[in-house]
């Protein structure tokens, strides 16, 4: 995604659909970015806009944005929160521009990473279950786009780490597995990160499986050829969730390394 925001240029429309407080930094960039979420809070954290960016509200599924206006839209671990899919795939269909590109991330909805997500937080507003490929057939067919590459996703399961926290927080609805989990002790927490961190990747590696995978990146073009896998990212920080190629990686000493995002400490031996 980063490469199709530094391309577009002034004048280029991208839009963030289902932002929050954004999928990502507008510092820098050339081209408007309209930042779409339906509820009014989601900007309520946001850090102040930066250059030309734009903060509207509106739902997926009825976009207040005009036909064939948009160059990129970007739908960053938002699809699986639309109680219409189809509706918000017509949508993204009809404000992109003839040559207008599609870059979209999700959960895999059957490996562990979700899997422990939705039964931790009640699905967490995670209505829709994706497999790659259906996922992949239905954008091509409502969007009108074709898969121009995609990257497998590696998880940190940083969202354990907001457990603890949750002591704290009076909703009368909190489930009651996540207040036995808020009781434990920060050091148990993060300890029990670390071992599903471990452990998924010694289990790809002696089983060549995928459960360290907790989603994908996917990239959409007008008119793209056969679709290229792009080198995963296995890197990915235990504090931010924030994935880094190898060579972005360096150790800070031969235990440990340090997050190009957050600046944070990581165990070597969860490198990889």
């Amino acid at each position: 995604m980063d490469d199709w925001l530094i391309e577009a240029r002034e004048g280029d429309r991208v839009l963030d659909i289902a932002s929050a407080t954004g999928s990502f930094p507008t510092a820098g960039l050339a081209c408007c970015v309209i930042a779409l979420d339906e509820d009014p809070d989601a900007f309520a954290d946001a850090p102040d806009a930066v250059g030309r960016c734009w903060r509207v509200i509106g739902r997926s599924e009825r976009m207040p944005v005009a036909s064939a206006s948009i160059d990129l839209a970007v739908c960053s671990h938002a699809l699986e929160h639309f109680q219409n899919l189809d509706a918000a795939l017509d949508e993204i269909r009809r404000v992109l521009k003839p040559e207008g590109r599609l870059f979209v991330s999700v959960p895999d909805g059957y490996q562990v990473c979700d899997t422990l997500y939705r039964w931790l937080f009640q699905d967490g507003g995670h209505v829709n279950r994706f497999r790659r490929e259906d996922l992949v057939r239905r954008i091509e067919a409502r969007v009108g786009l074709r898969l121009a590459a995609w990257q497998k996703l590696y998880s940190s399961f940083t969202y354990l780490r907001n457990i603890p926290g949750l002591r704290h927080w009076a909703a009368p609805d909190l489930q009651p597995r996540l207040k036995r989990f808020a009781r434990l002790p920060r050091a148990a927490v993060d300890g029990a990160q670390a071992v599903l961190y471990a452990a998924t990747r010694i289990a790809d590696r002696l089983f060549a499986t995928d459960s360290a995978v907790y989603g994908w990146a996917l990239w959409f073009a007008p008119g793209a050829g056969t679709p290229k896998e792009n080198p995963p990212w296995r890197n990915v920080c235990l504090h931010c969730g924030a994935g880094h190629p190898a060579e972005a990686v360096g150790r800070l000493s031969w235990r440990r390394w340090i997050c190009p995002a957050c600046h944070r400490c990581n165990p070597c031996w969860l490198r990889r």
